[in-house]
């Protein structure tokens, strides 16, 4: 993740709806700006204060579509009307008994969207520590049986104390043989500084963010960790994640901390958050907008837009791929 220096000084807000046709108002925000201490300082209408990190806020590239990566995946807020979608949804006695067969399935039928937002509800049941690897119904039974002939799926997982590679020697072990056989799967489409935390958090380290109460990067590891193992649950796996999940986002936050990004091409932050149809561009401020024409502003705005239209419909293209696949089984 590239990090620019910058430097600090009020910042003008331009705002526009996620198609860049048209201008709105952003009354939430009434003061943005960079600090000497590299950190972004956000007010809101309500007095509520919010301080950026610029070195840990996420950064966008020049090229964000990665044509190696399934999904282009930021880690944003869903925004209030997704919200308040999925607390409408009521789940009938019927649907709570319906067989998954995959993870995948369980939690599309009730979430909706597509995989940027299985992954970011599955992250947020993490952070908020409703959803746990070591839970009991995550914990695998004693047992002496073997199935003859000894299988693949047997040999990987005999040692693990979870259905899922909750120890860290055994989710490293999984992760190396994964990418060996070119069968990582949704885990290339996570940012890269998730794969290398998780590559970098052993069981003591773990131990110490845990004390530390750091649930945002255990809830990084984690997902990780439940990515690995999502081929090896089984229902009532399933059932107990699903669960954990609806509960987690059905009494979403609304205080959480504004989601910033970084576009590091155009010297511009923005807000942004994740609605049913994909990513949402609430607002932007440009680094040096005094510096700029309005012209220029609306040039970037504009091109800012389309690049958020272009990864809104990339990630619907591979996730209409994703359910013709799925179908096909």
């Amino acid at each position: 993740m590239r990090i620019r220096m910058l430097s600090f000084a009020f910042i003008q807000f331009f705002l526009f709806q996620a198609n860049g046709q048209s201008d709105l108002s952003f009354t939430s925000v009434t003061e943005f700006k960079w600090e000497l201490d590299y950190k972004v300082f956000l007010k809101l209408a309500n007095d509520s204060n919010f301080s950026y990190d610029i070195r840990q806020v996420f950064h966008i590239p020049k090229d964000p579509i990665n044509l190696n990566q399934d999904y282009v995946y930021y880690p944003v807020n869903l925004d209030n009307e997704y919200i308040e979608q999925l607390k409408q949804r009521s789940v009938s006695v019927a649907d709570s008994n319906l067989k998954y067969k995959t993870l995948w399935s369980a939690l599309h039928a009730s979430l909706g969207g597509g995989w940027v937002h299985f992954t970011n509800c599955l992250l947020y049941a993490f952070e908020t520590g409703q959803l746990s690897l070591t839970a009991p119904l995550m914990q695998r039974p004693e047992t002496t049986w073997k199935p003859k002939p000894l299988t693949e799926s047997y040999k990987r997982t005999r040692k693990w104390k979870y259905y899922v590679p909750a120890e860290y020697k055994n989710a490293l072990k999984e992760y190396k043989i994964r990418k060996t056989n070119n069968a990582l799967g949704d885990l290339k489409s996570l940012p890269d500084e998730y794969i290398n935390l998780f590559l970098n958090t052993n069981d003591k380290q773990y131990k110490k963010y845990l004390e530390a109460n750091e649930k945002n990067i255990l809830a990084k590891v984690d997902l990780v960790k439940l990515l690995l193992g999502t081929n090896f649950i089984g229902e009532a796996q399933i059932s107990y994640i699903r669960s954990t999940v609806l509960s987690s986002t059905k009494n979403y936050s609304l205080g959480k901390l504004p989601s910033v990004v970084i576009f590091d091409e155009f010297d511009a932050a923005a807000v942004m958050t994740l609605n049913q149809n994909g990513y949402n561009l609430d607002a932007v401020a440009f680094k040096k907008s005094s510096e700029m024409t309005p012209e220029e502003i609306s040039t970037k705005k504009q091109q800012i837009s389309e690049i958020i239209k272009k990864i809104n419909e990339y990630n619907q293209n591979s996730f209409i791929k994703r359910l013709e696949n799925y179908y096909k089984k």
